[in-house]
């Protein structure tokens, strides 16, 4: 039996999936993905909130919309380095180095080190 990567059908798993995408598509994938990410939970912990709170004022502040992130995902996906990580996987590490310095204002305001 050979083993395979899970994945579930219908969903955007790889760059060539993503890359199939109409610019409408690709904002409206954002645009979930963004929202599901940086929702509250009243479980998360101090990190996890904190991270959430800076990725959204940083959002807000930039006035970086869902297009804005999926155009991010697609100039990520033109360099090899990205060519193996799904979307959300990609999402993630742009939004990182976008928002770090907002995620670093929460975390300090916490007495807590840079991310």
């Amino acid at each position: 039996m050979t083993a395979f990567p899970a994945q579930a059908e219908g969903f955007v798993n790889t760059r060539g999936g993503w890359l199939a995408l109409t610019p409408e598509a690709k904002a409206a994938y954002v645009q979930g993905l963004n929202d599901s990410l940086n929702y509250f939970f009243v479980d998360d912990s101090l990190t996890e909130a904190l991270a959430k709170r800076g990725r959204t004022r940083c959002l807000i502040e930039q006035r970086v919309n869902a297009a804005v992130l999926a155009a991010q995902i697609t100039a990520a996906y033109d360099q090899e380095q990205y060519a193996r990580f799904s979307p959300v996987a990609v999402y993630i590490l742009q939004i990182g180095d976008l928002c770090r310095p907002y995620i670093n204002r929460e975390r300090q305001e916490f007495g807590l080190g840079p991310q």
